[in-house]
């Protein structure tokens, strides 16, 4: 149960309060002695909040979006507001661009996903934003591309408009995670944009993170997960067939991508060359990760269930 810290403490010393609960957000706690879930913050969010709306990266968590962790709660209120721990945010907000998601009301998945790419000014922007995209197995995602940019052409003097339509730019609905977003960015920014996502291998059942079906160049994230027993031998098999067929794979990993940037794309085009190509060379890419990412875990197998 989620309550007011003052109405706890109409029935209760404060020492009773700190034993038998646990803050969730300044001035509202939950019973027990547990760490607070996102699902505890939002709804300590709609007590202390009743006209708020979720919005940003908290909203993408409602209508599903996966990696949507490490980013303080943020809400929009029709006034004004500080709270410790929380962006709220304030502003013109139409009903059209609010909707119901899990009981709690949030912004609608275009503006959602706009927000994530305005207020996010580094390349978890672009992250954030294919997790908008992302379609799950069920044929589910929070927006579309389509959706983002006739929002856009319908609010012409939206804050922000210019950042939005430059992720737009270089967003992708094949991306399965954060650090895949970056291996896109990282090949495509060195001027290697042939390299499709989820590029399918002919002659298989198989799709890789990123391919050049002319050259068959395999691009593989290799994320933390694939290092489980059951996940390697799947890798191999997978492996296996898709070299099978005169395919390369060349594995990157968060540290290729954060000090080895310049190694990896020298690697793709020597593969490239020695298979035929003879483009321009490629440029050494920038890559603006948000500061910590190498402090968290790398990521995990994404699920397929949407919501929390």
């Amino acid at each position: 149960m989620i309550r007011r810290t003052r109405d706890l403490l109409r029935t209760e010393t404060p020492h009773a309060m700190r034993l038998d609960s646990t803050s969730v957000i300044q001035g509202v706690r939950c019973h027990g002695a547990t760490a607070p879930t996102a699902r505890d913050v939002r709804d300590a969010l709609a007590i202390a909040y009743p006209d708020a709306v979720f919005t940003g990266w908290t909203a993408a968590a409602l209508h599903g979006a996966l990696y949507t962790e490490g980013h303080p709660p943020e809400i929009w209120l029709p006034q004004q507001r500080t709270r410790k721990g929380v962006i709220i945010r304030v502003g013109q907000m139409l009903d059209e661009d609010m909707e119901i998601v899990l009981r709690r009301r949030a912004t609608c998945g275009a503006l959602t996903a706009a927000d994530i790419a305005r207020h996010t000014t580094d390349d978890e922007g672009i992250a954030g934003f294919d997790q908008c995209l992302r379609v799950d197995r069920y044929g589910r995602s929070v927006t579309t591309k389509g959706a983002v940019q006739a929002y856009l052409d319908a609010h012409p003097r939206f804050y922000g408009a210019r950042r939005v339509r430059a992720v737009l730019a270089e967003s992708s609905t094949g991306t399965d995670s954060h650090w895949e977003t970056y291996t896109r960015l990282t090949v495509h920014r060195s001027g290697l944009t042939f390299f499709t996502p989820q590029s399918p291998v002919p002659g298989t059942q198989y799709h890789v993170d990123l391919g050049d079906q002319e050259h068959r160049i395999a691009i593989e994230y290799d994320g933390g997960y694939h290092r489980s027993i059951a996940q390697q031998r799947k890798d191999i098999r997978r492996w296996n067939a898709i070299t099978d067929h005169k395919w390369v794979i060349i594995r990157v990993t968060s540290t290729t991508l954060t000090r080895d940037r310049a190694a990896f794309i020298a690697r793709i085009e020597s593969e490239l060359r020695r298979r035929g190509w003879s483009g321009p060379t490629p440029t050494e890419p920038r890559l603006e990760l948000p500061a910590g990412a190498m402090t968290k875990p790398e990521d995990p197998a994404p699920p397929e269930s949407l919501g929390f």
